[in-house]
């Protein structure tokens, strides 16, 4: 008790009784929380401020309709949570917690624009990388610790040689196929929290005021802050979160699911049924789920999430699931086209190949391409919410992109690249930032290996092995 009577709290019931509120408030408002929750548990525990602490790479499959993407507004902040463009929709809740990179360059070496080529090299850097080197993700990994990359996929299918995670000293032929079952990855997950559980005792005086403290935010949120003010309350509450978590508190925190869909489709080459299409949404959010989980518990720092493939790919995936099929009716009867000079698209057939993603890519505007594109958004949204839950956002990046720009062109000067989350607070979120003017071999501002560089770098990761990771797109 000693350790909390130096804040001026003696027992729970008199604090409850005290002016929580105005000891808060008066703590917000000199910003003063943070190094209030950093002495409660020593910052080795505590999501710190000033760089990302975990980094998820997630990968979807062949790239977007670049006129129903992009950003409605320019480049520059973005000016509110109005819907950012029909294959980002899902998105604009969010939209304080976005980097929205349009027409970056997709640096993936020689042979630009085939399919298999670009998903060896988005993560390289070049298609052809050497034995001994790594992607981007392992390389951060490296520098981290131990506890390497959590590689996890949804029908990603077996071919080995299109594989966008690469260890070192693996050929780029051989490279590891991804867990594509959520409830192995899962118990495979289990196995690593210390005592099967929370991953310590609990302790009933930190838990209740936590709870405390985190029952009073509501209150605080009404407080007349500056806006700078009110984003660190954000850090604040989501700190506590994470002490109140980290104390035992949170019933499952340290935990995984084990009870949930296993996939003996991932790569098949026989027609599925409709049912069996059904399962890919539910699979994705539980790979997302395990993420979360091995994030919150402290079991990696780096993951990535390989979402199918960028090829014809009608035998993994169909994207008349009902989720997809919804979006698909919403742009029909939002007039969705390919551009502002083309003709709104008629209805589609559902269960049919132009649902198979590569397909409907090379159709410009059509409809089941923008739905899907839109339907991968909202599994980013979801990443986000389960972030936010587990009090991990704020300082977590998660880094989405796919292996083309505009599907029905290929290459790579079209990328549609999203940073979300956050760095600790020293990355400034919510903006669009233009790259280049979409178009291949033509005018470059940024690329991945700038990017890449920056993530690593937020993630206090500042000596990469290969040049070419050079920074300065964020």
């Amino acid at each position: 008790m000693k350790f909390f009577n130096k804040f001026g709290f003696t027992s729970v019931n008199e604090s409850t009784r005290q002016s929580r509120r105005k000891f808060l408030r008066n703590l917000a408002q000199a910003g003063m929380l943070l190094p209030l929750a950093g002495s409660m548990l020593g910052q080795r525990v505590f999501a710190q401020s000033g760089g990302a602490q975990r980094v998820l790479f997630l990968y979807y499959p062949n790239g977007v309709v670049p006129y129903n993407w992009l950003p409605n507004q320019g480049p520059g902040s973005i000016s509110g949570s109005q819907e950012l463009s029909f294959g980002l929709g899902p998105l604009s809740s969010w939209h304080n917690r976005l980097i929205v990179l349009q027409n970056l360059t997709l640096d993936i070496g020689d042979g630009a624009g085939a399919h298999y080529n670009d998903m060896r090299g988005i993560l390289t850097g070049n298609n052809g990388i050497s034995y001994g080197s790594a992607s981007i993700d392992h390389l951060i990994a490296e520098q981290l610790g131990n506890e390497g990359v959590l590689s996890l996929g949804v029908r990603t299918g077996n071919r080995s040689d299109i594989m966008i995670s690469k260890p070192r000293n693996v050929d780029s032929a051989e490279r590891p196929i991804p867990n594509n079952d959520p409830a192995d990855a899962a118990q495979k997950l289990a196995v690593g929290i210390s005592g099967g559980g929370t991953g310590g005792s609990a302790d009933p005086d930190k838990q209740a005021y936590y709870e405390a403290i985190l029952n009073d935010f509501d209150s605080l949120a009404d407080v007349t802050l500056e806006n700078a003010q009110r984003d660190k309350l954000t850090l604040h509450e989501n700190a506590l979160k994470r002490l109140r978590d980290l104390a035992g508190n949170q019933v499952g925190e340290c935990s995984f699911n084990t009870n949930v869909m296993t996939d003996p489709y991932y790569a098949s080459s026989s027609p599925l049924s409709p049912t069996e299409w059904q399962m890919f949404p539910h699979l994705a959010r539980a790979q997302v789920d395990n993420i979360v989980g091995a994030f919150s518990c402290g079991l990696h720092r780096v993951a990535t999430l390989q979402l199918s493939k960028g090829d014809e790919n009608g035998n993994l995936v169909n994207y008349s699931y009902d989720e997809c099929w919804q979006m698909a009716q919403d742009a029909i009867n939002q007039g969705i086209q390919h551009n502002s000079t083309s003709g709104t698209v008629g209805s589609i057939t559902r269960w049919y190949n132009e649902f198979a993603s590569h397909s409907a890519s090379h159709r410009p505007g059509d409809v089941p391409h923008t739905a899907q594109v839109r339907w991968y958004h909202s599994l980013l949204a979801y990443t986000l919410q389960q972030l936010e839950n587990k009090g991990l956002l704020d300082d977590t990046l998660v880094v989405m992109f796919s292996e083309v720009g505009d599907g029905s062109k290929h290459g790579g000067a079209a990328g549609a690249v999203t940073l979300a989350g956050g760095a600790g607070g020293a990355l400034q979120m919510g903006r669009i930032i233009n790259c280049g003017d979409g178009i291949n071999n033509s005018q470059r501002i940024y690329g991945t290996h700038q990017l890449f560089g920056d993530v690593a770098r937020y993630l206090g990761v500042n000596s990469l092995p290969e040049s070419h990771w050079s920074g300065g797109a964020v």
